[in-house]
């Protein structure tokens, strides 16, 4: 999988923020006895159960279920994952892939970078538009500010796919999105007075438009993750980890921005430089981890001889082994 495969069908997922700001705004003149909350959250949940239904029905969940394949595209699909030892989908529960997903540093540390992006996700998600309307704009006009951010949501996307397969380098890209969203809270936090005054509402609503951006970032992560985890059992566990690392990421974002620290919300904004610092020291050291255990790979490689090595390579390409177990895995950038 490359970023490119991931980053134009999740672009869309990014104009969520255009299409709902949108809906939101115009929801926002309508008088009626319903509550506009109401009428925004019929709207886009009728929308989402009609795109889920078709997501079910029309998303294969493998290539050889893929109904607009051909058998040649199919077998092609698999010579690939032949190639690279991912390994393919095997309904066997492995115990053993089971506990080395619990015991490798390397499922710890993608758990805890899920973790770290998901708080700033928490808390700009839910007091974005509470944020602009602290820095002197209209409730109705935060609304349609969520336009610009979605199309730089969208720019990053994009623009992550493009720049990580050019460099060969997804961890550096992700970089590269991660820093325009701290120089956006250091914006945020840096133009207000202590008592919550706005100083400067363009850069205050400039960092907001780039708070955003490493959205991208995460979504990348996705596709680092599962390129660098073999081992279908393995890849289920480490899965199950990052949805739950998502999940209570998310729930602490909303509590870093508190009621009595309004209109500042300091502790908020500080957060979201601290977690994705962080997160940047996360990234670099499973970088470097990978690069180790390639080298290690490497030198168990290389102590073998030529017939037993290819002969060998044939035996693991559709084993459905571990990362761990298989010395022909290669660990990407």
């Amino acid at each position: 999988m490359n970023a490119a495969d991931t980053s134009t069908p999740i672009a869309p997922v990014q104009s969520h923020l255009i299409f709902g700001g949108l809906v939101a705004w115009g929801i926002s003149h309508a008088t009626s006895r319903f509550a506009t909350w109401r009428i925004f959250f019929l709207c886009i949940g009728l929308l989402t159960i009609i795109v889920g239904g078709l997501v079910c029905h029309l998303l294969p969940d493998s290539p050889v279920k893929a109904r607009r394949f051909t058998e040649s595209e199919k077998v092609a699909a698999l010579l690939r994952v032949k190639e690279n030892q991912s390994g393919t989908q095997n309904a066997v529960i492995k115990k053993d892939q089971i506990l080395e997903a619990f015991t490798d540093i390397r499922v710890w540390l993608i758990f805890i970078s899920t973790l770290l992006s998901s708080i700033p996700n928490g808390g700009l998600s839910i007091f974005n538009n509470i944020l602009l309307t602290t820095f002197g704009y209209t409730n109705q006009q935060a609304l349609i500010f969520d336009i610009p951010q979605g199309a730089v949501g969208i720019v990053f996307v994009l623009l992550t796919g493009y720049l990580s397969d050019k460099w060969g380098d997804r961890s550096i890209t992700m970089l590269v999105c991660i820093l325009p969203t701290i120089l956006a809270a250091g914006l945020m936090y840096g133009f207000v007075a202590e008592d919550g005054t706005p100083l400067n509402k363009p850069a205050l609503l400039a960092g907001s438009i780039l708070s955003g951006t490493f959205g991208a970032a995460f979504m990348l992560s996705l596709a680092w993750n599962a390129s660098n985890i073999a081992g279908h059992s393995k890849k289920v566990v480490t899965y199950a980890l990052t949805l739950v690392g998502f999940c209570i990421g998310n729930i602490l974002g909303t509590q870093t921005f508190q009621d009595d620290e309004a209109p500042g919300y300091s502790s908020g904004k500080v957060s979201v430089m601290a977690t994705l610092s962080a997160l940047i020291v996360v990234i670099i050291g499973l970088r470097l981890y990978n690069d180790h255990l390639n080298r290690v790979n490497e030198r168990t490689l290389e102590a073998m001889g030529e017939a037993d090595r290819e002969a060998l390579r044939e035996q693991m390409a559709f084993a459905d082994l571990s990362d761990r177990r298989n010395p022909f895995f290669k660990y990407t950038h």
